[in-house]
């Protein structure tokens, strides 16, 4: 009895044995194959998925090739409404309008470098031929925009962008760079504008400041976050200020020497003194 009730045991513990060695074999055999089944279906999706990033510079070469051949018409949306335009030609990013701002024939033309697509950005070269006739290298970025301007003039008369009324003399600059983020801060200005002299008009909310300008220039600079046009005579006299504020205000300070330029102005009061200051919303 003892040595069935041995043998019974044994073959109990060989039977466990078995059936836990071939459970455990069932079970390796099993996650081989769902292993393998997945991996199968991994590379395939990996092939599937290296297929799709292989089509991907195609279509994108595609795309740009499509919006670099658009005509330069498509962009006529994108002009503000005083420019009127009459002919355009070549395409969206080489191309050119002819037509009207506000009352002044203009031109301009433009040649965009699709490179910059890749890295978010939009760079190119501008030429604008008007009462402001301007060569302009543009860089728009993801964060902010800036233009380095080799040629700036501007026509002696009414000053198209500034309010009606507004009469400058000639001024002519160059190397002019200035730089602003979308939130509003101004990053960086510099450059200067000089001016033989001649009439000039300014309408500040209603009041009209009408001057004989000397020789003057204006110098751009940034201060904090604002960007800072002084004008000064031409051996460094302080004139007049104007500043274009981080919040898109426009900002007017004339000194008591520039409204002696005026017709009629007497004033016992320190040259440098600010005797006028006006701010408005652009």
């Amino acid at each position: 009895m003892g040595f069935f009730i041995s043998t019974e045991k044994l073959l109990v513990a060989v039977t466990i044995k078995h059936i836990t060695f071939g459970g455990f074999m069932v079970i390796m055999q099993t996650n081989c194959w769902l292993t393998k089944q997945a991996a199968l279906k991994h590379k395939g999706e990996c092939v599937r998925l290296s297929r799709r990033w292989l089509l991907l510079p195609f279509v994108l070469i595609v795309l740009v090739s499509l919006l670099a051949h658009a005509p330069s018409r498509v962009l006529q949306s994108s002009l503000p409404a005083s420019f009127q335009s009459e002919r355009w030609g070549g395409s969206i990013f080489n191309g050119q309008v002819v037509g009207r701002y506000q009352q002044f024939p203009a031109y301009i033309d433009w040649n965009w470098r699709i490179s910059g697509l890749f890295t978010l950005s939009l760079a190119g070269d501008l030429r604008v031929r008007s009462t402001l006739t301007a060569d302009l290298n543009l860089n728009r970025g993801p964060l902010s925009w800036s233009i380095d301007a080799p040629l700036v003039a501007l026509a002696a008369g009414a000053v198209p962008g500034l309010p009606a009324g507004f009469i400058m003399p000639a001024w002519r600059g160059s190397n002019i760079q200035v730089s602003r983020a979308y939130s509003g801060e101004w990053k960086k200005a510099s450059g200067r504008l000089l001016t033989a002299g001649g009439p000039m008009r300014l309408v500040l909310q209603g009041q009209v400041q009408e001057v004989s300008l000397p020789a003057a220039v204006i110098e751009l600079s940034l201060r904090e976050k604002d960007l800072v046009a002084d004008m000064k005579t031409d051996s460094g006299e302080a004139l007049a200020t104007m500043t274009l504020t981080a919040d898109h205000r426009v900002q007017w300070q004339l000194r008591d020497r520039l409204l002696r330029l005026k017709p009629g102005y007497v004033s016992q009061n320190d040259l440098d003194l600010i005797v006028l200051t006006v701010a408005e919303p652009l």
